[in-house]
């Protein structure tokens, strides 16, 4: 269940149990195009749009373009693995089977701490605003950005070197695997994988959207008192009152930075829950047969997982004031824009033909 093996299941999985998990095979063959095109655009147009003018000045706006461009990078990983499924086989060449199974793993890695930064920032600036301006800066967040993908491509070069494509047999076909040498280093860098894309990350979100929970609650509790003592302040006093509520710092919470670490726990868990339990069970040493239903939730998973990395835009539709005043400004460029050219290809159109016309009629002329 790790990067790897989920990106080299295709021929595992049509081969060795195609008639007991055809549905979802069938499935997975239709919803993984989907993803990737509904995705790629998506996250194209969303890094786009928080790098703008409009919304790079957040520093929250980095974290989330550099989640949106790492993000079709693994979709696009995603897609040379899914083609094996379609007999396309270039997942199991050299230089492709390397810089297939990196790009999935660094992009994997980029994206899973992209949402940990958006969770730790929307935690300062919640439960600690004194300390925002220090925190939740640009100059902050490119530096952290850059330390993290650094770090992220350093680590998880070892595909480039552990892989090889299997020499060619009679009657078989060249798969992309790891060398014999390698493999217990590999087994090893799974575990490290796991260590910092599941439960490192997955124990700072879930803790810190638990600390913003109880500040929100605790937030609105006091805002109320405030209301209720502003009111009675009011009704006995001879000055007019005021109906504006008391603006606390917990009214600044940005909600769409709250759901992408929502979605994001929903979605990348239910799949790394499976792969963190046969981890445990190898380190146990305790070897089970895979059930049919087993292998269904593993596949269903999977996709959930896939959608993690294509969903996103349209929660920044939903849950991002800002993000759809941008996105509608944008879309009304392009539409004046397109507008404007039309205008402007009529116009020449035009004068193009009253030339042709003037100059058909000084033809006449000169012919009388």
């Amino acid at each position: 269940m790790n990067t790897s093996s989920s990106m080299t299941v295709s021929h595992d999985s049509v081969y060795g149990y195609a008639e007991k998990a055809s549905l979802t095979i069938r499935i997975r063959l239709v919803v993984i195009p989907v993803i990737f095109i509904v995705g790629f655009l998506g996250n194209t147009l969303t890094a786009s749009l928080f790098l703008g003018k409009s919304l790079r000045a957040k520093s929250c706006s980095i974290y989330l373009a550099v989640k949106a461009i790492s993000d079709n990078g693994f979709l696009v990983s995603l897609l040379v693995a899914w083609l094996d499924f379609v007999d396309v086989r270039i997942f199991h060449t050299q230089v492709v089977c390397h810089m297939t199974l990196y790009l999935s793993y660094v992009c994997g890695f980029v994206s899973v701490w992209s949402v940990v930064l958006v969770t730790i920032e929307n935690y300062v600036r919640i439960c600690r605003p004194s300390e925002v301006r220090s925190l939740c800066s640009r100059y902050v967040a490119k530096r952290i950005t850059i330390l993290g993908v650094v770090f992220g491509c350093m680590l998880y070069n070892y595909p480039l070197w552990t892989m090889d494509i299997s020499p060619p047999q009679p009657h078989q076909q060249r798969f992309c695997h790891t060398l014999h040498k390698f493999e217990r280093f590999e087994v090893v860098m799974t575990y490290v994988d796991t260590v910092l894309t599941l439960v490192i990350p997955l124990i700072i979100i879930i803790i810190l959207i638990c600390i913003i929970a109880v500040s929100l609650v605790d937030a609105s509790k006091r805002r109320d008192r405030l209301r209720k003592s502003s009111s009675y302040s009011s009704v006995n006093s001879t000055q007019p009152k005021n109906r504006s509520a008391p603006t606390l710092p917990h009214s600044k919470v940005t909600k769409m930075l709250l759901s992408v670490s929502l979605v994001f726990v929903c979605l990348h868990t239910p799949s790394h829950a499976i792969r963190m339990k046969a981890t445990l069970e190898n380190l146990l040493g305790q070897t089970t047969v895979t059930s049919q239903m087993d292998r269904v939730l593993q596949h269903f998973f999977l996709v959930l997982y896939y959608l993690n990395f294509s969903i996103y835009f349209f929660i920044y539709i939903i849950c991002g004031q800002n993000f759809r005043k941008v996105l509608k400004k944008k879309i009304n460029q392009w539409y004046g824009r397109k507008e404007h050219v039309t205008r402007t290809s009529d116009c020449v159109l035009n004068n193009r033909t009253e030339d042709i016309e003037l100059e058909t009629s000084k033809n006449t002329l000169d012919m009388d």
